[in-house]
């Protein structure tokens, strides 16, 4: 039985102090989703491959499309989803600058860029946060 793939998307960059920071989303509650901070996540569609995912469901989600590099993180979780047993690859997108323009899509009500201190103390699941330090 296959499972049903998705992709983990962290974007990130460097602000003008050299530190990095994280693009968190507010989640929208909806469906059976909670009001939380979290990363973008979304379905591999077909023929499509981890990268080409990772950047569309980014572009969906913050409403841009100023990726400089990409890399595999090479981690993964598996949980039981809508879809059945489900994989998530993650995946990190950086950006040149903390000042792009970002257009949240209608799953959002907010966005930050936040240092790794308050990734971890905002996000809510141990196995999303792991993936931050392979950035």
């Amino acid at each position: 039985m296959s499972k049903h793939q998705k992709v983990a998307v962290i974007v990130w960059t460097i602000d003008p102090e050299g530190n990095k920071r994280f693009l968190l989303r507010h989640n929208k509650p909806f469906d059976e989703y909670e009001d939380e901070w979290t990363i973008t996540f979304g379905d591999v569609e077909k023929d499509e491959n981890l990268e080409e995912a990772a950047k569309r469901e980014a572009g969906e989600e913050f409403g841009t499309s100023e990726f400089k590099e990409t890399k595999n993180l090479n981690y993964k979780i598996e949980f039981e989803g809508k879809h059945g047993l489900t994989e998530a690859h993650f995946l990190a997108l950086k950006v040149e600058r903390i000042d792009i323009s970002i257009q949240l899509n209608e799953e959002s009500i907010g966005y930050d860029w936040m240092p790794i201190e308050k990734v971890k103390e905002v996000m809510k699941h141990e196995d999303e946060k792991k993936a931050f330090d392979l950035i």
